[in-house]
C-alpha cells in the first residue's frame, strides 16, 4: 500500500509557510499617543474595530470620485489628544515618505457643520482599485474626510498608503530655519502657510523637514533662482508642461487646491527664502 505520510508532511509545510507568508506581509500602521505610547494595528484588528463603520467620502482626493469605506475615526485611535499643547500637531507618514501635518482641531471638531478625519482600511481580500496613473491603490491605510468641504480640508491633508501616526510640534516651531525675516511681506507670510499645508509634505525647506519625497527647495538652490515666477506658476500648477523627468511624482494643482493668488503667495515665500539660506 503506498504511504501518503511523506505527502502529508509536504502539505503540513505549505500550509505553515502560506499562513507565516500571510502574517508577515499583514499591513500595519503605527500609531503613538500623547505619552509616547506605540500601538500597532493590523488589517483585521481595525475591520473590528468597535468604533469602525462604513463611510462614503464624496470626492476622495485621492481617487477623484466618490468611495465607500470601511473605517475608524481617527480621533479614536490617538489617544488623548487633550494633552498636548497648542502648537502641537499630527504627523502622517505613508510608506513613499510623504509627511502629511494635521491640526488637531481639524481631527476633534465634532458636529454637522465640520470635516470628519478616518482612516480608511484595504481588506485583504477585497483591495481598492489603483490610484489613477498608478499601479497601486491607496492602500493599506488611507486618511479621509468626509464633509471635506465645510473645513477647507486641504488637498495634501489626504494621505494614502498611510504607514504612521504621531504628534509632533507644528512645523514652523519646530524648525526655525523655516522662519521669515520680521520685515517679511504679507505675501510671503500667507505663503508660508500655504507652502506648510500643501508642499512641505514632500519639499524640506532649508534642511527642514523629515520627507525624503522630493528635493529641499532652498538648498543648495531656491527654485526662484534658476525659474522666472511664470515659469514657476506653470510648474506648481502642470509640472508635466514645463518639463518631465525619470520617476517624475509630482502632481499639479488644480484652481480647487491652489489659487492663483496662494501660488503667488508660495512664490512670495520661496524668493523671501532664497535670500535666507541655511548656512
Amino acid at each position: 500500500m503506498k504511504s501518503y505520510r511523506g505527502y502529508g508532511v509536504w502539505l503540513l509545510l505549505c500550509v505553515l509557510l502560506s499562513v507565516a507568508g500571510k502574517a508577515a506581509s499583514a499591513a500595519e500602521l503605527q500609531v503613538t499617543t500623547p505619552t509616547g505610547e506605540v500601538s500597532v494595528y493590523q488589517t483585521d484588528e481595525l475591520l473590528s474595530h468597535a468604533a469602525a463603520r462604513e463611510i462614503t467620502v464624496v470626492d476622495d482626493a485621492a481617487y477623484g470620485r466618490d468611495m465607500t469605506y470601511r473605517a475608524v475615526p481617527v480621533a479614536s485611535l490617538i489617544g488623548d489628544a487633550g494633552a498636548v499643547d497648542d502648537e502641537t500637531g499630527l504627523e502622517v507618514i505613508a510608506l513613499d515618505g510623504f509627511v502629511a501635518n494635521i491640526p488637531l482641531p481639524l481631527v476633534l471638531l465634532e458636529g454637522d457643520e465640520t470635516a470628519q478625519a478616518w482612516i480608511a482600511i484595504e481588506p485583504e481580500d477585497a483591495r481598492w482599485p489603483n490610484l489613477p496613473g498608478k499601479e497601486v491603490s491607496a492602500g493599506p491605510f488611507s486618511l479621509v474626510w468626509v464633509d471635506a468641504a465645510v473645513s477647507h480640508i486641504r488637498s495634501e491633508q489626504w494621505p494614502y498608503q498611510v504607514a504612521k501616526i504621531g504628534y509632533a510640534a507644528f512645523p514652523a516651531a519646530r524648525w526655525p530655519q523655516l522662519a521669515l525675516g520680521d520685515d517679511a511681506a504679507e505675501d510671503a507670510k500667507r505663503g508660508q502657510a500655504v507652502f506648510i499645508d500643501q508642499c512641505f509634505a514632500c519639499h524640506r525647506m532649508n534642511g527642514a523637514g523629515i520627507t525624503e519625497l522630493g528635493p529641499d527647495l532652498n538648498l543648495p538652490m531656491n527654485p526662484v533662482d534658476y525659474f522666472k515666477p511664470d515659469a514657476l506658476v506653470m510648474l506648481i500648477r502642470d509640472p508635466a508642461s514645463v518639463r518631465h523627468w525619470p520617476d517624475m511624482q509630482m502632481h499639479g494643482f488644480t484652481t480647487d487646491q491652489l489659487s492663483d493668488a496662494e501660488i503667488r503667495d508660495v512664490i512670495a515665500y520661496l524668493q523671501a527664502m532664497a535670500g535666507r539660506k541655511a548656512e
